[in-house]
């Protein structure tokens, strides 16, 4: 049987009506309407008037909470200045890199919506039954529980992933690619050309786990790598020392623990004046 929206609001009986403090109830109208104490003089209400505008009052408050109450719960999170990281659904983890928003909607249909801005990584817990969407500007990633990143940039968005598989479409060709597994990376242009290929290193996702790989990479881009994720200027005292290259990894080090392996291994000196790094020999 069909339930009618209106079978919440409260019944008041004649005696009821008896009860009701006129008086404050005509107070609490005339503050909500507007009315003022000069215009009240020439807008005078009978006793049942005052009543009926009561009754208006309580079933208006009824039929608001109704709507409140159906519809879908939604969260918003906000990383500013640093990454943040919260727990949806009791066990579904979201980290938030900084400068990203992130808003959770979960729908009565089995599907738990989250629209992002900017980057955040996604440890969602593996259900069968409920669908977890991510939406950008750009695409919607669909899973059933995996790991993995995304990450909206100037003119594309980039999704990692770290296990499971997920499935990705393209918002404005309605494209889809799926079976996007472990060590995978899919890129995604704003003209709506997407393409994957395999991870060489979990680089860009980096301000997640602080765990860097480098293969023969110059310093130059060893320290712009390392300045995205602990925040610091940089700059170099001749430009024969951007090309000294490096192999090697850091896994969850602070950045001073960082600085003195490259030091000692490349025999150079970095100086760092409350996060204005100055890289020399």
């Amino acid at each position: 049987m069909e339930t009618n929206r209106f079978d919440n609001i409260p019944n008041i009986s004649r005696l009821d009506f008896l009860d009701i403090d006129t008086e404050k109830e005509w107070q609490k109208f005339r503050t909500e309407a507007g009315i003022g104490a000069a215009e009240a003089k020439t807008f005078r209400l009978s006793s049942v008037f005052k009543i009926a505008a009561s009754v208006v009052l309580i079933a208006g408050a009824t039929l608001f909470t109704y709507k409140s109450i159906n519809q879908p719960h939604q969260d918003t999170f906000i990383a500013e200045c640093q990454a943040i990281e919260t727990v949806v659904e009791n066990s579904t983890k979201i980290s938030i890199n900084k400068n990203s928003e992130v808003i959770c909607t979960e729908q009565t249909d089995g599907i738990y919506d989250v629209k992002l801005k900017g980057e955040a990584y996604f440890d969602v817990e593996k259900n069968p039954d409920r669908t977890f969407r991510i939406t950008t500007e750009d695409i919607t990633v669909i899973v059933h529980g995996t790991s993995f990143d995304v990450c909206e940039q100037d003119n594309q968005t980039v999704v990692t992933v770290t296990s499971g598989n997920v499935e990705v479409r393209n918002n404005k060709t309605d494209k889809a690619v799926t079976d996007i597994t472990k060590g995978k990376q899919l890129t995604c242009k704003k003209d709506g050309e997407m393409t994957v290929k395999d991870v060489e290193n979990f680089n860009d996702i980096a301000w997640k786990f602080k765990k860097f790989e480098f293969n023969n990479q110059a310093i130059s881009e060893v320290i712009s790598e390392l300045s995205k994720v602990y925040d610091f200027k940089y700059s170099f005292t001749s430009n024969d020392i951007k090309n000294i290259t490096l192999t090697g990894t850091f896994d969850n080090q602070n950045l001073q623990s960082i600085f003195n392996v490259l030091e000692q291994t490349l025999d150079i000196k970095i100086e760092n004046n409350n996060g204005e790094v100055k890289i020399g020999k």
